[in-house]
């Protein structure tokens, strides 16, 4: 949709292109591959994408991919459908120098955001050891310190998420917890000027 759109041209503008310049990408949770295709579209340097999800979910999107073959793009070629599961990693594609996940862990407790975590840990640290790369993209709350009281728009829409069943986002500071729990090294947040946008790192 339009304000997904919207959020991946913040995104792009965030990253720095050498960041992605011939690297391999995998988007955990990726559904219908538009964030990959969207990548490859705005960094054609990247050297490949792609796109892993749940067998049902895999199983769709290509099937409307071979539904409709004229209305296939090129962009949509250059991006590879995976089914697997985040928790496995085995199922997660290899060699592999970043690996991304878009509003997808907002949902999941902090026990199995670890697990995810860890499965990501155990791809990257023998494809790319000293190099690969977690993007956790999803709105960063500030610490409760920071706050002072003041309005925020991410803790606005974290609110928001609550109360419409869905877990919500994390500070700054849990991020880093878990990351480390994991066995990654937190690297900071890069904001953008969407709400729902920022990119937490780790390596």
């Amino acid at each position: 949709d339009k304000i997904a759109q919207g959020d991946d041209l913040l995104l792009f503008s965030a990253l720095n292109a050498t960041f992605l310049d011939g690297k391999t990408v995998v988007d955990v949770g990726g559904g219908y591959g538009d964030f990959m295709m969207a990548l490859k579209e705005s960094v054609p340097s990247v050297k490949h994408c792609y796109c892993l999800d749940l067998p049902d979910v895999i199983a769709d999107a290509v099937s409307k991919q071979s539904d409709n073959p004229d209305s296939i793009t090129v962009r949509q070629t250059e991006v590879t459908f995976v089914a697997g599961d985040m928790f496995d990693p085995s199922t997660i594609p290899t060699p592999c120098n970043i690996i991304f996940t878009k509003h997808v862990l907002c949902d999941f407790s902090d026990g199995d955001v670890v697990r995810a975590l860890q499965s990501f840990h155990e791809v990257l640290k023998y494809s790319d050891p000293k190099g690969g790369k977690v993007v956790i993209i999803d709105a960063v709350l500030p610490n409760g310190d920071e706050l002072n009281g003041k309005w925020n728009s991410a803790v606005s829409f974290d609110v928001l998420l609550m109360l419409t069943g869905r877990r919500g986002e994390r500070s700054c500071l849990e991020w880093s917890n878990l990351a480390k729990k994991a066995g990654f090294s937190f690297d900071g947040v890069i904001p953008t000027a969407s709400v729902t946008v920022d990119l937490a790192i780790f390596s």
